[in-house]
């Protein structure tokens, strides 16, 4: 958000701040809020229709692609999205990790780091083997020892489940709410 000029910091005589509350709960003169109204869901749609809004009607020209898109969100306030396609001429696969210190993308021959930091430079480390190879090595050799793998049996029956609810959710066209601890698809 964007300071609030210091002229702003008494409310403009000409302004009937009441007027432009409207029907919203009475608050008290906030520059920041009237200076940053797009960022306020009382005063605008945040950024879904300040920005989104640009960006969803080319979208919405082009539409017709066999695409997917899955939104997961967990109770520690953590969302993960999928998006896939079968359109032609789009390749790669690949994670991207958002947060507040940067981001990171992985996929199978790199990952890379870009900080939120001012001036910082991305990290790039590129796979020095064949990341495939080490997992079937990874397994082979727990199939040996009876070591756990890294990617143990748990690991991937939550994997299943999240790919299995977001196939639910497309085919049943709602949002499913599910109970991890009794893992059940809970009712409307």
């Amino acid at each position: 958000m964007r300071k609030a000029p210091d002229s702003l910091n008494t409310k403009p005589a000409d302004l009937d701040w009441a007027h432009y509350l409207g029907r919203l709960k009475w608050r008290d003169w906030d520059p920041q809020q009237y200076w940053n109204w797009r960022a306020y869901l009382d005063f605008g749609g945040g950024q879904v229709t300040d920005l989104f809004t640009h960006w969803i009607d080319v979208v919405q020209m082009f539409m017709g692609p066999d695409t997917i898109n899955v939104l997961l969100e967990y109770p520690s306030q953590f969302t993960a999205t999928f998006e896939a396609t079968l359109v032609p001429g789009i390749t790669g696969a690949g994670i991207e990790f958002a947060g507040t210190l940067g981001r990171l993308l992985i996929d199978r021959a790199h990952y890379e780091f870009h900080s939120t930091e001012k001036g910082a430079q991305p990290v790039v480390v590129k796979a020095s083997t064949n990341l495939d190879l080490d997992h079937i090595q990874n397994f082979l050799e727990c199939v040996r020892s009876r070591a756990l793998p890294n990617g143990d049996v748990l690991i991937g029956h939550r994997s299943a489940q999240a790919s299995h609810l977001g196939n639910i959710a497309y085919m049943e066209k709602r949002r499913v709410d599910f109970d991890p601890v009794r893992e059940e698809i809970l009712p409307f």
